[in-house]
């Protein structure tokens, strides 16, 4: 599903060169659930940007089953994500005048999906979170762990295959970081493929396989193993 092929990425000034990721050679099957790990600056979330394709890469190729997205113009990296990515950051990012069924349906407005079908997504999305009783309520009246979960209620919504997570529980207690992580456990059974990038090695544990990125360069474990995907 997932192929990345001796893959670099360099960000450049006028003096320094900085290489984020050296020499990727990563496999994801589909249905699996992979956490990215490693030190602040090591390349995770460059690396988890390059797979949601909103970074470009230098060097190496990446195949998104079976096809390169090498060079492809930006109006097709954007339809390749809206049709097969999904993302989950780290600071939520609802829009706080909207409310929750608003702040769900409006990446599938811009998809062009029609309005009934826009509403039946964004409540069953929001039954599945379990925050169907508050759809008419705005971010500012949850807590934390409740604005994430409309934050994934939201990625879920445009049905990905491909479900990105940066660091999604740390800005959550312990409790809500559990709850968050059962609601992902969740979905990836369901049988859609995760990767997550987390400083947490709980987090990290909870995975099927961990992927360690230490500068711009994946350990030796990371490498592919059949046996290594989660089965629901």
């Amino acid at each position: 599903m997932i192929q990345l092929k001796n893959l670099s990425k360099i960000f450049r000034t006028e003096l320094i060169e900085t290489h984020a990721l050296r020499s990727i050679e990563l496999q994801v099957k589909e249905g699996e659930f992979v956490a990215l790990t490693g030190p602040s600056g090591s390349g995770k979330s460059t690396l988890l940007n390059v797979l949601g394709t909103l970074e470009h890469f230098d060097e190496g190729d990446y195949l998104l089953d079976g096809q390169s997205v090498k060079g492809l113009s930006d109006s097709a990296l954007s339809k390749l994500r809206n049709e097969k990515i999904g993302f989950i950051f780290q600071g939520f990012n609802l829009i706080k005048d909207y409310s929750l069924q608003d702040n769900i349906e409006l990446p599938l407005r811009y998809r062009g999906i029609a309005a009934s079908e826009r509403k039946r997504r964004a409540e069953q999305a929001l039954e599945l979170v379990g925050l169907a009783a508050r759809r008419d309520y705005h971010p500012s009246q949850l807590s934390g762990g409740q604005q994430q979960r409309v934050a994934i209620a939201r990625a879920i919504a445009g049905q990905p295959r491909i479900l990105l997570a940066d660091e999604p529980t740390g800005n959550l207690d312990s409790l809500m970081a559990r709850q968050v992580m059962e609601l992902l456990e969740k979905i990836n059974q369901d049988g859609c493929t995760i990767l997550m990038v987390t400083h947490d090695p709980d987090q990290a544990r909870r995975a099927g396989r961990q992927v360690q990125i230490v500068d711009g360069q994946l350990s030796d474990a990371a490498m592919y193993d059949p046996l290594a995907v989660k089965r629901a």
